[in-house]
């Protein structure tokens, strides 16, 4: 008896979902909580770090006149520190009937456009904050190479730059800066950093530690039993729990005697890692003072139409902007090699 078989039936609607799922969704904290500072009018933006001198103890004769040898030049230790711009572009592109014809699950009718420069916008500010983040060097335009910004990774480091180098007196310190394996870290180690930038900037204050995941699960682990070596006793912490119900295993702020950290975990660190890249990206951090970070946009992100020549709406979504560190002394890195 002959039958239609749903196998072999023909105008069967596609059953899809109004709905785009997007697992993607990486935040990006320097991008978001750096200071906006002011326009740069130059492709290099420079500005001015000063420090004190050492103290003195002498005390002064009572009889004793202002000679030659007792003038000082407040002016000595002021330095000039320098940064260059560098310029991101998204170009969304889509063909003419995919965006007036095509009703697309999701996004609905004429809207394809719509969306491809909304999601151009949040690439162009994940292409940012991997920048910000990475250890890229800044570069000067020169022929077919674009101009490029410092990513932190090379601001925070106690070696000269190899364009536009920090003055050697304001670099970050060694002990600011750990190379330490993340699964090797210890409270010490954490304790050690802070007493170094503690020791530059006189200030015991609350930092934001961007950190990659590995980095972030290290210092969950300082809460848990440690378990020590043949016939010496464990160390064991106890944690107050409100809810017997729930096991809490995390920490989001870390407080030492020189200073608070406030844990953010981050996606986007030493995106340029070459060697060991997951260990390298998973396991670094930059403990950050905010007031010493700062944006300089010439040109916010924005979108701006193109011509429609028949095949379709397009445009570019793009900004242009420096990574400026005020004062590498004040800022510390973890930078695990493995």
């Amino acid at each position: 008896m002959p039958a239609t078989l749903i196998t072999s039936q023909t105008g069967i609607r596609q059953d899809l979902s109004d709905l785009i799922a997007v697992v993607d969704a990486k935040s990006c904290p320097v991008v978001s909580m750096a200071k906006k500072g002011s326009e740069p009018i130059n492709p290099l933006t420079q500005w001015q770090a000063d420090a004190f001198g050492a103290p003195t103890l002498a005390g002064v004769l009572s009889n004793s006149d202002v000679t030659a040898s007792d003038y000082e030049d407040q002016a000595a230790n002021r330095v000039l520190l320098s940064a260059r711009i560098q310029k991101y572009r998204r170009v969304p592109s889509v063909d003419d009937l995919a965006n007036t014809v095509s009703e697309v699950a999701g996004i609905g009718k004429k809207k394809e456009m719509a969306r491809a420069v909304s999601k151009s916008l949040e690439m162009l500010k994940r292409d940012m904050e991997a920048t910000f983040c990475s250890d890229q060097e800044s570069r000067e335009q020169s022929g077919s190479n674009a101009y490029l910004t410092r990513g932190l990774g090379k601001w925070i480091q106690n070696g000269a730059q190899s364009d536009l180098p920090v003055n050697a007196n304001y670099r970050t310190p060694t002990g600011s800066i750990n190379a330490t394996a993340t699964a090797s870290l210890t409270e010490n180690n954490i304790q050690d950093m802070l007493q170094s930038i503690y020791s530059q900037t006189g200030k015991v204050s609350t930092y934001s530690l961007v950190c990659g995941p590995t980095l972030k699960r290290q210092f969950t682990s300082f809460t848990r039993t440690q378990f020590a070596s043949t016939n010496v006793a464990s160390a064991i912490r106890v944690l107050n729990q409100k809810d017997e119900n729930k096991i809490v295993s995390t920490v989001d702020i870390f407080e030492g005697d020189f200073g608070t950290l406030e844990l953010i975990p981050s996606l986007f660190l030493a995106a340029d890692a070459a060697v060991n890249a997951a260990a390298v990206q998973n396991g670094r951090g930059y403990v950050l003072d905010m007031d010493m970070v700062e944006l300089r946009y010439n040109r916010k992100p924005r979108f701006q139409e193109l011509e429609d020549r028949g095949g379709g709406p397009r445009g570019i979504v793009d900004a242009i902007c420096a990574l400026c560190v005020k004062s590498p002394l004040a800022l510390g890195k973890f930078a695990p090699t493995a």
